[in-house]
């Protein structure tokens, strides 16, 4: 399980940007507040300021990039300020995480985790993190590259001379090499931006101007009822705002008892809630339905003893689950009992798994 700091961990090990750890030492005069480290950029919230040997490290703001250390007030003349904690090569803790972070929105694009849903760094396959990374190594190695393009070489009137634009040259190889490096192992693995995929032509009825749906291949002598491939359709432009339902899907085992809890922010006393799993999440004349797989049983309960009852808890028996296709639609309605207003909060697929001890 991939997680934010571990992959941000992985990165400055690949940019050799370790945490270091420094001390330092100022004197007050009794005016400067505003003191400049000689090391940058540091890590904030290791940085232990103490006056005097007196810690006041919760009242000194820290200017992370640059290290400048603003303390609430100025210490007296004579007054020993020193200052210790983690230090960095390159980049603060919030470059690398907006590294990661881009890179992932990137390379998992289209990565979807073993149930089908669109994958998140909690449920990236293992395969997938150290190409997320070297991406995220090129971001950061552009920034550097781009710093380093402002430098000017330096020729002094005694012959010495400072390439400066060196360093440019040499991270713009460096950057070069990882997306290589990114590239291949993608077209290897069958990963990110560059896996090599089969798309399937979508054709539109000459008759009716719809597309024409596709199911996913099955075997000979599997009667099963064929599964619909839900692909996106193009919007050619037209946009719709994104609403309050959240979306999460949900992921059983046919033939095991169901049971997940969800919290919610508001007080759920006063409503009555609705949980229902259909074949299709919607009806019309070219779908066959509306057909009702199960309903789920509805539990609210209290996330802490003696407060508001904000959670539901969702059962579904081993009888209805046993019967699931691979996947199904559901969503949670919640009725106002005072106003007797319907609104629906949370939506999604049913995905479930064939079991094979009956």
């Amino acid at each position: 399980m991939a997680t934010l700091t571990a992959l941000s961990g992985r990165l400055r090990s690949e940019l050799g940007d370790l945490g270091r750890s420094f001390e330092e030492t100022f004197t007050g005069d009794g005016v400067t507040k505003r003191y400049q480290l000689t090391n940058a950029p540091v890590k904030g919230s290791t940085l232990i300021i103490k006056v005097q040997g007196s810690n006041v490290s919760s009242t000194t703001s820290v200017e992370e990039q640059s290290g400048m250390v603003i303390l609430a007030s100025a210490p007296s003349s004579g007054a020993v300020i020193t200052v210790t904690g983690t230090m960095y090569r390159y980049f603060t803790d919030v470059e690398i995480e907006q590294y990661v972070n881009t890179a992932f929105l990137e390379h998992a694009r289209s990565t979807t985790d073993t149930a089908g849903s669109k994958a998140t760094l909690l449920t990236l396959p293992a395969i997938d993190e150290y190409p997320l990374v070297l991406l995220a190594s090129t971001f950061a190695l552009y920034t550097l590259a781009t710093d380093a393009a402002f430098d000017i070489d330096i020729i002094s009137p005694d012959g010495v001379s400072i390439p400066r634009s060196e360093r440019f040259r040499q991270l713009s190889e460096m950057v070069t090499s990882r997306k290589e490096q990114y590239r291949e192992l993608c077209n290897m693995l069958g990963l990110g931006m560059y896996k090599i995929e089969v798309f399937n032509l979508r054709r539109i009825s000459r008759l009716t101007n719809k597309l024409v749906p596709i199911y996913r291949p099955q075997e000979i002598d599997d009667a099963s009822l064929p599964q619909r491939v839900r692909l996106s359709i193009p919007n050619y432009g037209d946009i719709t705002p994104e609403g309050d339902v959240l979306t999460r899907d949900l992921s059983m085992y046919s033939g095991d008892d169901f049971e997940i809890s969800l919290k919610f922010s508001i007080n759920l006393a006063g409503y009555t809630p609705k949980s229902e799993i259909r074949l299709f999440n919607t009806g019309g004349r070219a779908q066959v339905g509306p057909v009702i797989l199960g309903t789920f049983t509805i539990t609210k309960l209290q996330s802490v003893s003696g407060g508001i009852y904000d959670l539901l808890k969702l059962t579904l028996s081993k009888t209805i689950t046993a019967d699931l296709p691979r996947t199904a639609y559901y969503d949670i309605q919640l009725t106002d009992n005072a106003t007797g207003k319907v609104r629906t909060y949370l939506t999604g697929k049913v995905f479930t798994e064939k079991q094979v001890t009956l």
